[in-house]
């Protein structure tokens, strides 16, 4: 985002322009003093001078007038604070002055606080910047500037948005921010630090992207080299919180050189995501039955269970399953048999057979089976198989075979 310095001194100059034909002076004196402030080379001899004009007349008609001057010799000696408490003044007097509404939209981020009164001070300002061009500025060159002063007022609205935990908004003026000026470093920071407060993994991973590119862009519109070396650190201790490990951290640094916005489909694997695969592969290594049924109910169980069912279960002969008897219906050749799989105790499955069992079955039996898909309900969850005698494995019960 580049405003040039001869803007800023531009709209001061010609707000200042006033301040020697203007009318309503309190007395000579102080017309005297005004023309000696502005014929001051030195900035802090008119500091001196201004407040002496702010002693002496504190109610002049010619208060907006000072603090333009006042702002003009603070801005001089670089002195940030003093600047946006003039600003603060300029709206106060005059809520549609375009030069107090941009110096305090600019500065608002760095020296307004959160309070609710500084969040309306910036939001208004930034909503004034954003509504008309400056009346005392030339039209070509605010034509120039005008892309740069509306991008900080989109970016002053998002850093408002987000002290307020307004995310969404908060992200979509970041997000054009972004779009405009690919190399603000600093608002990729802000775009991360408010996708770091929600907690959807997406919103972390993205976060992730936008701190890592913060603390990585180099040359032109990155971070202060202060604010970057204290920023590398927590992005690295939030990188390992979330994914587990280092493990792809050198690879991310590299990317987030290469767009401003991650691109589509990009993800990093949670920590939790890690674990979960890696016990499945175990599971799958140990005990492929089993590990094989909990995603059969993982599918079922998920919101499109409906759908995974009429395309992949109903009418379809799964892949021969293991389970525990809890049920037998009835207790002497059985027509119906309820099983547990992922544990001893639980029915998660009827097999509803086309014809009786031989035998009773002494509690606990497993079996292994073959089954085909008719109903299920998802909550609580259970599936129904049509099955055969002889799709069944370990039956008849060991007693009923004395």
């Amino acid at each position: 985002m580049v405003i040039s310095k001869s803007f800023r001194w531009a709209l001061c100059a010609a707000a200042c322009g006033s301040a020697a034909v203007a009318a309503g002076w309190t007395d000579r004196s102080e017309y005297d003093l005004v023309l000696k402030i502005r014929e001051e080379s030195s900035a802090q001899k008119r500091l001196a001078l201004l407040d002496q004009w702010k002693k002496d007349y504190p109610s002049s008609e010619q208060r907006q007038v000072r603090n333009e001057l006042f702002l003009r010799t603070y801005e001089s000696l670089g002195d940030r604070p003093k600047i946006f408490g003039a600003a603060r003044e300029m709206l106060a007097s005059q809520p549609d002055s375009f030069v107090g509404a941009y110096w305090c939209a600019l500065l608002a981020p760095e020296s307004a606080g959160a309070s609710p009164e500084a969040l309306t001070i910036a939001e208004q300002a930034a909503t004034r910047l954003l509504a008309a061009a400056p009346a005392a500025v030339p039209a070509d060159a605010w034509e120039k500037q005008k892309a740069g002063v509306e991008l900080m007022a989109h970016r002053t609205l998002g850093w408002v948005h987000w002290q307020r935990r307004e995310y969404a908004a908060a992200e979509k003026e970041f997000a054009l921010c972004l779009e405009q000026n690919p190399k603000d470093g600093r608002t990729s920071a802000w775009f991360g630090a408010v996708l770091a407060a929600q907690p959807e993994p997406a919103k972390q991973v993205a976060a992730l992207w936008h701190l890592t590119r913060a603390a990585a862009l180099r040359d032109d519109g990155s971070l202060p080299e202060g604010q970057r070396r204290s920023l590398s650190p927590v992005v690295d201790a939030l990188y390992r919180s979330y994914h587990g490990s280092e493990e792809g951290l050198e690879g991310l640094r590299s990317s987030v050189l290469t767009s401003a916005m991650p691109p589509q489909g990009f993800t990093i694997e949670s920590a939790a995501v890690i674990a979960a695969r890696r016990a499945e592969e175990e599971l799958e290594f140990r005990n492929p039955q089993l590990a094989a049924w909990l995603k059969i109910r993982k599918h079922l169980e998920a919101p499109d269970g409906e759908a995974y069912f009429s395309a992949s279960v109903r009418g379809a002969v799964l892949a021969k399953l293991k389970g525990i008897v809890v049920r037998s219906s009835p207790a002497k050749r059985p027509t119906e048999l309820g099983i547990a799989l992922s544990d001893a105790t639980a029915e998660e499955v009827t097999l509803k057979l086309a014809s009786a069992l031989t035998g009773d079955p002494e509690p606990g039996l497993q079996i292994e089976f073959e089954g085909t898909g008719d109903s299920y309900t998802p909550n609580p969850f259970h599936l129904t198989l049509l099955s055969n005698p002889d799709q069944i494995a370990n039956w008849p019960p060991p007693r009923s075979r004395r």
